[in-house]
């Protein structure tokens, strides 16, 4: 007899094997379910490749590709809450497939996964959601995002936006907490986040005699200063040691800052600085302490312009007298005065008091002569409404100046009397400091804005609320769990 016949014989005396009670019920449920878990993982795949295809159309491929009804959803691409939302559902089909946790019931599954999901998140790279965010977009929007409330928008230590177009401030930005929220715009792409300090860097000063204004952002706009709490680095969201900028140079190589008396900290003149070393360049002290008054550096910063009581002096940095001249009322257009071609100085008059409900007269922008202090040919410009706050934000071209007037910004070219109109602010905005280096780049249509990972306050909200609902949910499973097991003991 060969091996095969004994092998046969040896089979069919043996007892056929005893399969569970249910067997074949719930392989049948077993592959029902990685049916429906295979065509929901097919499914969120191919929603995901449709919608970075359309997103990376440009704006008309997604409005195409999506219901009107969903903008905000589809067109923010994996970085928005359509993309939050297919995250969610990949956790629970890969719960349903997973087999290899004790017990394997459903429920542990879920959980499973669902603290899968919250370590990813958290462990997400600085600067990014979970799957990144919007990139690659050259321009300053057309238009700006204004949520109600911006409780849930990454803050900057959590998720950097890196260099920056612009930030802003105002009652719109402020929490129910937080009266010093600062709004950043990232300078490739529509990506929030926000910076909360006590006082607000960007308000604008009301009065005449401390209407001075510093700048926030660096011009390549990477390094921002908030006055009171340091410089920090949008790249890595983390504070950096040197000196807090009132003035910077076009290249960012040279700060100029105010020099204080370490006895009671006034303001006793500035110093032009190195940043790279250091290095105080010059000294320009006052003749009497209090300071205040505006100043700006040159954009190669060789020059430096401060406001003397009241003239103007433009100090050489290497060392030299300064060019003088009177500015009867006038001021220095904020620290980024000067025209990239180091010729011209903005110069702006404001009234006395914005916004304290004081009879005020209306303001005025010029553009003078660096070297004596006269109005060039069409640098003359039509009187501006009342009671508005006006922070010149720099140079768009050789002839074009940029000038935050209200609630808009405006574009003021030498040789025409009125502005044309570059962007509009949104409603209770009324401040707004925009990276010099980006004031040349096109207009683009605004998408869908993204905000970055929840912050810690959202978690923590959720850890509150969700924490007891998910242990009092944990607790009816366990106690329905713990009375079957005793029925069935029971029976047996």
């Amino acid at each position: 007899m060969s091996l095969r016949e004994q092998l046969r014989a040896v089979a069919e005396t043996e007892p056929p094997p005893a399969l569970p009670e249910g067997f074949f019920v719930r392989s049948r449920r077993r592959a029902h379910r990685r049916r429906l878990a295979g065509t929901g993982l097919l499914a969120v795949a191919v929603a995901t490749a449709g919608l970075e295809l359309a997103h990376g159309g440009g704006t008309a491929a997604v409005e195409a590709a999506a219901p009107t009804v969903l903008p905000g959803l589809v067109g923010a691409g994996l970085g928005g809450p359509l993309g939050w939302a297919l995250l969610a559902v990949l956790l629970m089909l890969l719960a349903v497939l997973w087999r290899d946790l004790p017990r394997r019931s459903l429920v542990r599954r879920l959980a499973a996964a669902a603290v899968v999901g919250v370590l990813l998140i958290l462990a997400a790279p600085p600067g990014t959601a979970l799957w990144g965010e919007p990139r690659g977009r050259v321009g300053l929007p057309d238009r700006l995002a204004a949520p109600d409330q911006w409780w849930s928008v990454a803050e900057l230590q959590q998720s950097p936006p890196g260099p920056v177009a612009l930030v802003y401030s105002g009652r719109a930005t402020h929490g129910n907490l937080e009266e010093g929220r600062v709004v950043m715009l990232a300078a490739d792409g529509d990506r929030y986040r926000v910076l909360d300090v006590f006082s607000d860097p960007l308000e604008q000063l009301v009065h005449e005699e401390s209407a001075s204004t510093w700048p926030v952002l660096s011009p390549d706009g990477r390094l921002l200063s908030a006055s009171g709490y340091g410089v920090f680095d949008l790249v890595t969201g983390e504070p950096v040691t040197g000196p807090v900028a009132r003035a910077w140079s076009a290249d960012g190589r040279r700060v100029a800052r105010a020099a204080t008396d370490p006895a009671d900290g006034s303001q006793i003149g500035w110093q032009v600085v190195d940043r790279a070393t250091g290095q105080i360049l010059r000294t320009i002290p006052y003749e009497e302490p209090g300071g205040g008054a505006t100043a700006a550096l040159s954009p190669d910063g060789s020059r430096f312009a401060v406001e003397h009581r009241d003239g103007v002096e433009v100090y050489p940095v290497a060392g030299g007298m300064p060019v003088a001249w009177p500015r009867d009322g006038w001021r220095l257009g904020d620290s980024t005065a000067w025209s990239p071609d180091g010729r011209l100085l903005a110069m702006v008059r404001r009234t006395a008091c914005v916004g304290c409900g004081q009879p005020t007269s209306p303001t005025e922008i010029r553009v003078v002569d660096v070297e004596t202090g006269a109005t060039v040919t069409g640098g003359a410009f039509a009187p501006l409404p009342a009671d508005v706050a006006v922070r010149v934000q720099g140079w768009r071209a050789p002839d074009q100046l940029v000038v935050q007037v209200g609630g808009a910004v405006e574009v003021f070219t030498l040789g025409r009397a009125t502005p044309s109109r570059l962007l509009t602010l949104p409603a209770g905005v009324s401040a707004i400091e925009i990276a010099t280096s980006r004031l040349a780049d096109p207009l683009r249509p605004a998408e869908p804005a993204t905000y970055g990972p929840p912050n810690l306050f959202v978690w923590l909200t959720l850890g509150a609320c969700g924490g007891p609902v998910l242990l009092a949910v944990a607790g009816d499973w366990w106690l329905r769990r713990r009375r079957v097991r005793r029925r069935e003991e029971a029976a047996q």
